[in-house]
């Protein structure tokens, strides 16, 4: 009996049978239009897909890493689903550290709603990217841990001593840029000890504020920078765009990985995977649109919120226009970096046009019949200008994702073949993608 040759993915079940099973042991034939065709659950993906658990658990690390350390800084609206966990984090500023908890929760509706309607492959590995999502921030609660990523900036605003300009700070002193310009917060432990106490240090000797051991030239740089702020400092915006760029990036890097790995970044990503696989339109494309709706609500909404006052300086966030505005633009530049990434790294309705020239046509075309073919094929004589001999061109249309695997099984059947692969921008009409779904 012909079999069909299997992706990675369906190796790790059981061989296709015949339509019927002969015997109560027999398991079910593969069927790759089913929702669960590996007959996954909870605890037996870990089994039979080790490789996507540790990329997703990759994937979680590094976009929360890209939220928590840059996109956080700059204040960037959020998009998607996080948008309400934004705007509730925002006016009760005691919610922050929990962002990927409340997250979780508001995906709980979403994961039972699609769980009949997205792939189950999916859907687990979605899940069990927010559970490393929720794990990585529980880890950031740690005092220690959460100060040395709050501490990470690209601008320290008290980089140089007030007694020379080439006296750098030590780190523990250092003031990170902040997009609100609410530094006096931060300094509220030095302003309550008070001017003459801290004037009171002398050269060589040392001052314990909370824990922490500051030298003489940190607490001549820190009273510099708060009287400073006191009379007025001009926070600089650029590094809103900076942040954002840097944002883009990681976070686009690892949808891109969590995509590959047929999970995603939960959220409104069930929405965009059900349409893309119903339409067989690129994830990147429809996540392009949907998060463009979303941010457009999120925009509407966050800007509401600070122009009236609901976020001000009550919680440590007072209005900038101007910085709301750029916020605004970055976010939505962030949505195309984003998916930008996406797109790049996980292509998955993207076509390619394959031609093989081969002076074995007989051999591959046997081979495609043997693995059962997915695809169309044509098949054209013609005569090599070069050697003047026949030479047969087998031109066939796949997907990107699948180039690889073809040219494999081509060379399989025939290892001195000339293969060439062309991107192709539209195709109008059906293409069994039922290897990559």
């Amino acid at each position: 009996m012909k079999t069909q040759e299997m992706t990675p993915e369906q190796t790790t079940v059981t061989k296709p049978t015949k339509n019927k099973a002969k015997g109560p042991n027999k398991k079910p034939i593969f069927d790759p239009n089913s929702l669960n065709p590996y007959n996954l659950n909870f605890l037996n993906i870990w089994i039979k897909f080790p490789k996507k658990m540790v990329m997703i658990f990759i994937s979680a690390i590094l976009y929360n890493i890209g939220i928590s350390t840059f996109l956080a800084k700059a204040a960037t609206v959020a998009t998607g689903f996080s948008a309400l966990v934004q705007s509730l984090t925002y006016t009760v500023t005691a919610t922050a550290p929990y962002f990927a908890y409340i997250y979780l929760a508001v995906n709980l509706p979403i994961i039972i709603i699609f769980w009949r309607k997205n792939s189950r492959l999916f859907t687990l590995l979605t899940v069990y990217w927010l559970i490393w999502q929720v794990a990585f921030q529980s880890f950031l609660l740690i005092p220690v841990i959460h100060n040395f990523f709050d501490k990470i900036s690209i601008y320290y605003v008290n980089w140089y001593s007030p007694k020379s300009e080439n006296s750098v700070n030590s780190f523990r002193a250092l003031i990170p840029w902040n997009v609100y310009g609410n530094y006096f917060m931060k300094l509220k432990d030095f302003d309550a000890i008070g001017i003459e106490k801290l004037n009171s240090i002398n050269v060589g000797q040392t001052m314990n504020i909370n824990g922490i051991i500051y030298s003489y030239n940190d607490i001549q740089n820190i009273k510099q920078f708060l009287e400073t702020i006191k009379t007025g400092y001009a926070n600089p915006t650029w590094p809103i765009i900076i942040y954002t760029v840097i944002g883009g990036i990681c976070a686009g890097s690892a949808g891109g990985i969590a995509w590959k790995n047929s999970a995603s970044t939960a959220g409104s990503d069930f929405i965009i995977y059900y349409i893309s696989r119903k339409k067989k339109k690129s994830v990147g494309h429809v996540s392009v649109i949907v998060s463009l709706c979303f941010a457009s609500f999120s925009i509407l909404l966050i800007s509401i919120l600070e122009l009236t006052g609901a976020i001000s300086a009550n919680n440590s966030k007072p209005t900038n226009h101007a910085a709301i505005l750029l916020r605004a633009i970055c976010t939505v530049g962030y949505v195309f970096l984003y998916n930008f990434f996406i797109e790049l790294i996980y292509p998955k309705y993207k076509k390619v046009k394959i031609e093989i020239y081969t002076k074995k046509p007989d051999a591959i075309i046997a081979h495609f019949k043997a693995i059962n073919y997915w695809h169309g094929y044509n098949i054209a004589r013609m005569v090599s200008g070069y050697t003047n001999t026949e030479t047969v061109k087998v031109e066939t249309f796949a997907l990107y994702l699948e180039q690889n695997i073809i040219r494999q099984e081509i060379l399989k059947a025939d290892a001195d073949a000339w293969i060439t692969i062309t991107k192709i921008h539209n195709i109008f009409g059906k293409l069994n993608t039922s290897k990559i779904e």
